[in-house]
């Protein structure tokens, strides 16, 4: 249900420029529908100490999840006296394609030792915390705990890792079997053996090392999701590897057709199909090369899931870069201009006018979306979208902005309302007007006292 007041809080608590008294006011019970906005929203300390006293727990933990504060900031909600609380802070904020500051160490140590089993199970399972800590837990009481402590497993020593691995708690032995299992093929074997669910026993089969039998056993499973494993572990051995070529499921043949060994002639060769709307991950060997030569290789490939891969690579030489801003593929060049800082700005703004995806808007904050000019090309558009873009030019004309804050369609007003160039009394009037009024709210230069005088209408107190 359309909410307008929750919006124009909402749109308060964003606007960038919001002073400290009035961030207060939005602690106020009244303004609970602005709440969710402080997880992010950076706050000033002032702002951190009163909420971190507030009485509504629902607050407190809106901070405790924020990702847009400090971790220091966060961290002072480690001695909450509601456990809830403190379980929210244990949970890493998950910002989309983002991270979020770590709390600091003592906080981590703090909420490792909680007093509350769900506290201290969900920091180490949720949060993001220093592998050192995680790898200390291997002697806790809480088997849990000890269990966890396998995710640190190149930091144990070799006795540790022994006790785990024969620990009396069937889920730490499993967890040491399955972090051993990476570099000693017997751990494998036994995993495989032992009754494991899907998703669990594709990752062995995937991340597992491999004697050949163990391989062979895997290559002759009438299970295709375990063949299809095998095929995309670049550790398991090629000759068995090769037998899946013509398996007759299609996932399995496509994951074969990505094995690093192949030549573009024998990936060629393998049936397999990508279609323009196929959702695949990238293959990570791909993703995590930093051979500069390799990478290329695959942007030169005719097979589209290696050059999407590439696409996604962090260490994408300049030149395979510019050759894959205008590959065929558009998923290819959406994931560039997603993954690839230093793509040209005007094939970031092409792939947006085309963009069908709900992340589209993302685009906008690429470092090389060419905002100058947008005005000059866009304002008089007929296509509603280029129209907003228009709004994007910080050297828009006042008059410009004006008329496209009159716009019939209400995504282009919106956009001209929270326009830092748009002048004092239109600025005023779009608070008043409803389909802009949310938008003008969070316009950076209101003044403080019309945040105030809002605020007021709303039922805020002072």
């Amino acid at each position: 249900m359309f909410d307008r007041r929750s919006d124009q809080l909402n749109a308060i608590a964003f606007n960038t420029s919001a002073s400290t008294d009035v961030l207060l006011r939005l602690l106020h019970e009244e303004a609970a529908g602005a709440w969710g906005a402080f997880m992010a929203c950076p706050l000033p300390d002032e702002v951190v100490d009163a909420i971190v006293v507030h009485p509504e727990r629902r607050l407190r933990s809106r901070l405790a999840e924020s990702f847009a504060v400090s971790g220091e900031q966060r961290g002072r909600l480690v001695e909450d006296a509601h456990f809830r609380v403190r379980q929210v802070l244990a949970n890493a904020p998950n910002p989309f394609r983002s991270s979020a500051p770590s709390l600091p160490l003592p906080v981590q140590r703090r909420l490792l030792d909680d007093p509350e089993p769900i506290v201290r199970r969900d920091a180490v399972f949720h949060g993001n915390f220093d592998d050192r800590l995680i790898a200390g837990l291997c002697d806790h009481e809480d088997a849990f705990m000890r269990g966890a402590s396998c995710r640190s497993w190149s930091l144990l020593s070799e006795s540790v890792r022994d006790r785990l691995l024969h620990d009396p708690d069937d889920d730490v032995r499993q967890r040491a079997r399955i972090a051993a299992c990476s570099d000693d093929a017997f751990w494998t074997g036994v995993l495989l053996e032992s009754g494991l669910d899907r998703l669990c026993r594709e990752d062995v089969i995937q991340y597992g090392a491999m004697t050949i039998a163990i391989a062979e056993r895997v290559a002759a499973s009438g299970n295709a999701w375990d063949r299809q494993a095998l095929a995309l572990n670049t550790g398991a051995p090629l000759d068995v590897v090769r037998k899946l070529v013509d398996d007759p499921e299609h996932s399995v043949r496509l994951a074969v057709s990505v094995r690093p060994e192949f030549t573009e002639a024998e990936r060629v060769a393998i049936d397999f199909t990508v279609g323009p709307s196929d959702r695949l991950g990238p293959v990570e060997w791909v993703r995590t090369c930093e051979d500069a030569d390799v990478l290329r290789d695959c942007a030169r490939s005719s097979h589209t899931w290696l050059r999407r891969s590439a696409a996604c690579a962090e260490h994408l030489p300049a030149d395979a870069v510019e050759l894959l801003s205008h590959d065929d593929d558009y998923a290819v060049r959406l994931l560039l201009c997603e993954r690839q800082p230093t793509v040209d700005g005007e094939v970031v703004l092409e792939t947006y006018l085309n963009c069908q995806v709900i992340t589209k808007s993302l685009l906008l904050s690429h470092p090389n979306f060419p905002k100058t000019g947008l005005a000059e090309r866009f304002a008089d558009d007929p296509d509603t979208v280029k129209r907003a873009l228009a709004v994007l030019d910080p050297d828009v004309d006042a008059d410009v902005l004006a008329r496209l804050l009159a716009d019939d369609d209400s995504s282009v007003s919106s956009a001209a309302a929270v326009h830092p160039a748009l002048p004092p009394g239109l600025l005023l009037r779009a608070c008043d007007e409803p389909a802009t009024a949310t938008s003008a709210l969070r316009n950076p230069t209101l003044p403080t006292e019309i945040m105030h005088e809002r605020l007021d209408t709303l039922g805020v107190p002072r």
